[in-house]
């Protein structure tokens, strides 16, 4: 499964990583990971994103070094690198503007991610595992893979990962595979609630957020649909950023009778992002394909058109439709 991989990092010194737009932990934990690791080989690294790292992350180790393209990137940080390594997403729409930079490398790309259908023709060599529940967790299975230590550093960074990625190990993706890597992470040396408090903690806009957000909950077809939105006067008027929004869909899913729930979140090009989550029957993912968009069955995401009202509105009929034909 890694011996390519494995053949790329042995052949070159010098490497960028990138993850998708809107990094959350998952992204940013295994960027750092994958960082560290390669520089306990000897390699050069160099993490660039097309979007700023979120507060709650930026106790991770390398994460104070991250370059925001464009703000940050100078053409040298590409040049000096012999490869590319994309983690955590399988799209160019989802990496984002720094994507079109990347593609138009004649540099060797790795992705390593667990999103399901990547891209044709997205990287040289792919490591595509949809039933690992984080990056976090490949990106685990490649240092032990190559006999490479995880130091206290990478140990923190891979367990905020694999956390994040399974809601602090409540989500239905935790399994005994994720287990098994916390409980050696902890054992190399993360410390699991000072990672809770450091991911959680949360602003006051962002508190005041979430009485604003669920303010506007919304059902149809029976109680099985459930949304929320937010627009861009909502997070001026709480003081609140956009990765504040992260979370408040788990404020809704657990509501009696709901099968998926949806936020829509306007941002600041226009366009609306739209996140969902499902409880098991009904397919996310098969929605947001609809829209270019991709994640996991029950966990699945996609950027369509404003203005809101009409994003709401289209995407609820749609959803609609699926549920009507799923079975309960």
């Amino acid at each position: 499964m890694w011996q390519d991989v494995a053949a790329i990092i042995e052949q070159h010194n010098s490497f960028l990583i990138t993850t998708h737009i809107n990094p959350e932990g998952d992204a940013v934990g295994s960027e750092a990971g994958l960082a560290l690791f390669l520089q306990n080989l000897g390699k050069k690294t160099v993490i660039v994103n097309s979007s700023p790292t979120p507060a709650n992350c930026l106790f991770l180790p390398l994460a104070g070094f991250i370059k925001i393209y464009p703000e940050d990137y100078t053409p040298d940080l590409l040049e000096g690198a012999d490869a590319i390594f994309i983690v955590d997403v399988n799209s160019w729409h989802h990496v984002g503007p720094f994507g079109d930079v990347i593609r138009a490398s004649a540099k060797p790309r790795v992705c390593i991610d667990h999103h399901q259908c990547p891209e044709e023709g997205f990287a040289d060599v792919t490591v595509s595992d949809t039933k690992a529940a984080a990056a976090g967790l490949l990106i685990f299975d490649l240092i032990n893979d190559m006999g490479g230590e995880i130091t206290p550093d990478i140990a923190e960074a891979l367990y905020t990962a694999i956390s994040t990625d399974t809601g602090s190990f409540r989500f239905s993706n935790t399994d005994a595979r994720v287990f098994r890597a916390a409980a050696e992470l902890c054992a190399k040396g993360a410390k699991p609630f000072s990672v809770f408090k450091k991911v959680n903690a949360k602003r006051w806009g962002a508190v005041r957020l979430i009485g604003a957000a669920l303010s506007t909950l919304e059902k149809t077809a029976d109680g099985k649909i459930a949304w929320i939105h937010v627009t861009r006067e909502m997070f001026e008027e709480a003081g609140a950023g956009y990765e504040d929004s992260d979370g408040l869909l788990e404020l809704v899913r657990p509501v009696r009778g709901v099968e998926i729930c949806i936020i829509f979140k306007e941002d600041s090009e226009g366009g609306v992002k739209v996140s969902m989550r499902s409880n098991g029957a009904v397919d996310a993912c098969a929605i947001a394909r609809l829209h270019g968009g991709g994640g996991h069955r029950l966990a699945a995401g996609m950027t369509v058109e404003g203005p809101i009202q009409k994003a709401v509105a289209r995407t609820i009929a749609e959803c609609a439709e699926v549920v009507r034909k799923t079975k309960f």
